[in-house]
């Protein structure tokens, strides 16, 4: 081989391996593009998302201030403004969405054991007898609470020695209130309303009357020969707003807590608790 094509080889091999990390360079920068990219995309759904939570947030705490105003005596999930917010979950242009409102007064607050009064120790242990669990834990429960205070969480209790199965079974049953607050007749348990009126037949009467009618009254209890329980109203001002919305890549799962006030004259709903759950999924690597 002479000189002149042993250098044409070694041009050729150069211009080959110049080509070769043109082309890396180029891939690299069309991967580094895309992934930019998809980073801007997956913030702007995220965005998106998050925005359409807050809106419909924003139209319960609307819809709870209203009602103050336009049926501040009895509450319950059939009335107008339940039915304006309250969303099965639907497929809309960005994505699935549904709007779930919970009434938390619907269960026995456990924060009324700090007051050791013998109705709700009574009542506690009635509720634990029930569920083949021991009434003693009643005392537990208010002997730990006289040193805490009032729990955000009954599943708080876990840390000072109740066992989780008792837990477990009360879950449906007790909740823990941040404001004073009573049972709420029109979305009570009927489990937990046969334990109120102690008596297992009335609470099956009110239930259909409540099934029926949307709501019950005072007069509806007066009907079937109940006594009103005590710890028990027709009102609500705690609840529970879980949301889902999604759009393209992103979805997000808020949840609220709201409290109503209406103390002399002043009417709001605060904004307790928010909690937003993300899931915007990295993209798979090649």
């Amino acid at each position: 081989m002479t000189a002149r094509s042993d250098d044409e080889g070694v041009v050729l091999i150069n211009v080959l391996v110049v080509l070769a990390i043109a082309g890396g360079l180029m891939l690299l920068l069309i991967s580094t593009q895309e992934a930019a990219l998809d980073r801007v995309t997956r913030a702007r759904d995220a965005s998106i998302v998050e925005q359409i939570a807050l809106g419909a947030e924003a139209t319960v705490v609307d819809a709870l201030r209203r009602d103050l105003d336009e049926a501040p005596d009895t509450d319950h999930l059939n009335e107008p403004w339940a039915k304006s917010v309250i969303q099965s979950e639907v497929i809309l242009p960005t994505g699935k969405f549904s709007v779930t409102v919970t009434d938390v007064q619907s269960k026995f607050d456990i924060n009324q054991l700090a007051g050791i009064t013998a109705a709700s120790q009574d009542f506690m242990q009635r509720l634990l007898t029930a569920l083949d669990k021991d009434p003693q834990i009643a005392s537990q429960i208010a002997q730990i609470l006289a040193v805490t205070g009032p729990l955000d969480d009954p599943g708080d209790l876990e840390a000072f020695g109740i066992s989780p199965e008792a837990l477990a079974a009360l879950a449906p049953y007790i909740t823990s209130l941040p404001v004073a607050g009573t049972i709420n007749l029109n979305s009570v348990d009927p489990f937990l309303l046969g334990l109120m009126l102690k008596n297992r037949s009335l609470a099956a009467q009110l239930v259909r009357l409540r099934d029926s009618r949307g709501a019950l009254t005072l007069d509806d209890l007066n009907d079937v020969g109940a006594l009103r329980p005590q710890n028990s109203g027709f009102t609500s001002n705690v609840y529970h707003v879980d949301i889902l919305a999604q759009a393209g890549v992103a979805q997000v799962r808020m949840q609220t807590l709201l409290i109503r006030r209406n103390t002399l004259g002043v009417k709001a709903v605060e904004i307790r608790q928010r909690r937003l759950v993300f899931n915007t999924p990295e993209p798979a690597s090649e």
